[in-house]
């Protein structure tokens, strides 16, 4: 089963013990590897996932209720604010929750000093906050703060040309990685750490509070009003 992993470190426990074949994709990368079929199944921004009609399995996903800690609008010396294009939902979240507009940027070399904040997200965010680079916002916690609700990073989806069985042994395999990592977290969280170039504990806590994966009725419920604050329309829930 070939299924999309996203390239950053919150899908580390879900494949670590998972048997499929992992295809590592960004963020923007991903969907396309499903419509094409290159993957049968895997992770994709809730953005992507609801423009191209992508049936979602609503077991698994990469959510925050609160703070995320990879995903922050980090403080800077200029005017204006920006993002980095490899996000969809965490820019569409801040506009929501704080009315800021973004400017997309393709590297954060001299962004920090062009802008009075930047958004960054995945593994550089990691390390950004590891470093104390001081920030104006966590999306995750004003999401909460302004809407109540967890905030539904990517889900779990499926190529429109897969097998239906297949995908669910995918969630299996996933899910049973995840059920491995909870049991025993220290060596991955270690792994982590060490090729991120973050602290054990900066790891430990993200793993532990900022970064969620169960799908509860709840998510699910917050995953539709989600949805609606951002326009992206009705769902494709199997």
């Amino acid at each position: 089963m070939k299924v999309v992993r996203l390239k950053y470190a919150h899908n580390d426990p879900l494949f670590h013990r998972a048997r499929v074949a992992a295809i590592p994709a960004s963020n923007l990368a991903s969907a396309q590897l499903l419509l094409t079929g290159e993957a049968c199944c895997g992770f994709v921004p809730v953005t992507l996932a609801a423009r191209h009609g992508l049936p979602v399995v609503p077991r698994l996903a990469v959510y925050s209720d609160g703070p995320v800690i990879s995903s922050r609008l980090f403080k800077g010396g200029g005017a204006g604010y920006a993002a980095v294009e490899d996000t969809t939902v965490s820019a569409l979240a801040l506009k929501a929750a704080m009315g800021i507009e973004l400017q997309r940027v393709a590297t954060l070399d001299g962004a920090f000093a062009k802008y009075a904040g930047v958004l960054v997200i995945g593994d550089d965010a990691l390390r950004l906050v590891d470093a104390g680079r001081p920030h104006i916002a966590d999306v995750g916690e004003a999401w909460r703060e302004k809407f109540g609700t967890p905030l539904v990073y990517a889900v779990f989806a499926a190529s429109p040309k897969a097998d239906r069985q297949e995908v669910f042994r995918a969630v299996e395999e996933l899910e049973n990685s995840l059920a491995h990592f909870y049991e025993n977290p220290t060596p991955l969280v270690e792994q982590a750490a060490k090729r991120l170039g973050i602290s054990t504990q900066l790891a430990e806590r993200y793993f532990a509070t900022g970064v969620k994966y169960h799908v509860t009725p709840r998510v699910v419920q917050a995953l539709q009003k989600q949805a609606e604050i951002m326009g992206l329309g009705e769902l494709n829930l199997l």
